[in-house]
């Protein structure tokens, strides 16, 4: 049996990490050498985190931004009563066309604060209804008629820290709060996640040797592998836990999500290092009493966040901490009788103090579907996870070509939904160590681009664009703590471009393309 496909068969069984801290079931992954870009990551030279809500079911959008004055939307939705009414949606500051669902009313303080972005129409071409394969798709970044079995966050580790996995760090690299084991964290050729309830569920955890010399042994042996690296990782999320006893603020009681939130908000504050986590909220495949039963979940959705951020703001750590919803589809815009069957596009949500905040796409066109009445798609998912990776975590165009590799139409013009990286996140101290370059955005640029910055020294740096030629053609000066450099090509031709940034013997250089 290989190793990748026994620890996939040791998730599957549902073993899970013996950690109480109020999840309701908790995984841990990640493994890499000490000493390796990983070791260093997580001593504290790169402290931000993100996390992934999965709005399990398929999430309907249109109840969830509303279109308050779109008639064609009442006209689908109110002969059955499943439209909101148009006076009590929570309306958006700045729009005079959406607002929120009325129990999502807890996040408008955010929103007003520019700390809750709105991205319209996000989905795929070629959308799958399925729930399974949809939600394949959705973890994996693949296309439609791809099939991976390895996640895009998981491919995006595997190029950033080419050395794993040798040894473990102290803290998991990520946590995720459900039942079962994302494809999301699998790598290309290794399996990051491994679920272990109990060690006495582990055969050979003992000091005994397996039988030496027989396949069994190796399998036995690699089974106590798993249960070290368990055994490491929940003592790191206990000991963490065990610091910070107590939240700043009171969650809402009878919650399921605010309680996986309130458990990473103490384990943060008490110094564990993962970076991401991934919490499944069920519930929304709403065909049916979509009235209540969708309402009950914005419920959930909206007051947990709000008293999650606020609790990150009471500890500091707010700066530190994006997150982001994902579903696997939206829900189609006609009223099946009683709920809406399963749609195509629609809105993400991303909640932080790092996020420009704010729409980011136009209202959905309820008048122009496609197919049996779904909505047509503005971003494609994985500009969204492009983005969250380059802009929040810094990945370089090396790591965007991993975690989106061919067929995936990449590079993914990437969206503006983080501020920049230097002026939050860790320290000016720590994010000056090293010279880094970004991927612009948007890529393809048309007429302005905006390229991410940090490690800038105090005697500063150049940005040359150059063309494939050798030849430069813009030249910005660079200071020190800058985070971004923005670079107007409407005087360029059309063509793919180089781009160097340059501080004494460091330098980094990246591709953009321009089109007319």
């Amino acid at each position: 049996m290989k190793r990748r496909t026994f620890i996939q068969r040791l998730a599957g069984t549902g073993i899970v990490l013996p950690v109480t801290l109020g999840f309701p079931r908790l995984r841990a992954f990640a493994q890499d050498p000490v000493g390796s870009p990983f070791a260093r990551l997580v001593s504290g030279t790169n402290d931000r985190i993100f996390i992934l809500i999965r709005l399990a079911g398929g999430n309907d959008g249109l109840n969830t931004v509303v279109p308050y004055t779109n008639p064609t939307y009442y006209n689908k939705r109110d002969i059955d009563g499943l439209a909101i009414d148009a006076n009590s949606v929570k309306k958006l500051p700045g729009s005079t066309t959406l607002g929120l669902h009325p129990n999502l009313e807890a996040l408008l303080p955010l929103y007003s604060e520019g700390k809750m972005t709105v991205v319209q129409g996000v989905g795929y071409e070629n959308q799958n209804l399925s729930h399974f394969r949809s939600t394949d798709i959705w973890l994996s970044g693949s296309n439609t008629d791809v099939y991976w079995n390895s996640g895009w966050y998981g491919r995006y580790l595997e190029a950033k820290y080419p050395d794993y996995p040798t040894t473990l760090p102290q803290h998991p690299f990520a946590i995720e709060l459900g039942t079962y084991l994302s494809t999301t964290l699998i790598g290309e050729s290794n399996n990051m996640g491994m679920a272990v309830s109990d060690l006495s569920y582990v055969p050979g955890q003992q000091d005994s040797d397996p039988v030496a010399g027989t396949h069994a042994g190796e399998e036995e042996a690699y089974v106590r592998e798993i249960a070290r690296q368990a055994n490491i990782f929940s003592n790191a999320i206990i000991e963490a836990a065990t610091r910070q006893l107590t939240n700043k603020v009171t969650y809402p009681v009878g919650n399921a999500l605010a309680l996986g939130l309130a458990s990473i908000a103490k384990i943060i504050a008490g110094g564990l290092t993962t970076q991401l986590y991934i919490i499944n909220v069920g519930g929304y495949d709403t065909h049916s009493n979509q009235l209540s039963v969708h309402g009950a979940l914005m419920t959930q959705l909206a007051e947990a966040v709000a008293a999650f951020q606020r609790d990150l703001e009471a500890f500091g750590l707010d700066e530190r901490v994006s997150m982001m919803t994902i579903s696997e589809f939206g829900r189609r815009v006609a009223s099946n009788g009683t709920g809406t069957d399963h749609g195509s596009a629609a809105p993400m949500l991303v909640f932080g103090t790092g996020v420009k905040g704010g729409i980011i796409g136009s209202d959905p066109d309820l008048d122009n579907l496609e197919g049996p009445g779904n909505m047509r798609r503005q971003y494609d998912f994985r500009q969204i996870y492009a983005s969250v990776l380059a802009q929040w975590f810094g990945a370089s165009g090396t790591q965007l070509a991993a975690a989106f590799p061919p067929p995936a139409p990449a590079p993914f013009e990437q969206l503006p939904i983080f501020e920049s990286a230097a002026s939050i996140g860790a320290p000016v101290a720590d994010a000056r160590g090293a010279l880094e370059l970004g991927v612009p955005y948007p890529n393809p640029v048309v007429s302005t681009a905006t390229i991410p910055v940090s490690g800038v020294p105090a005697a500063g740096a150049t940005l040359r664009l150059y063309t494939e030629g050798g030849r430069a053609v813009l030249t910005r000066d660079v200071e020190s703590g800058q985070g971004s450099v923005a670079l107007d090509v409407r005087s360029l031709p059309a063509g793919t471009y180089l781009y160097e940034l340059r501080a004494g013997d460091q330098h980094r250089t990246a591709r953009m393309t321009v089109v007319k």
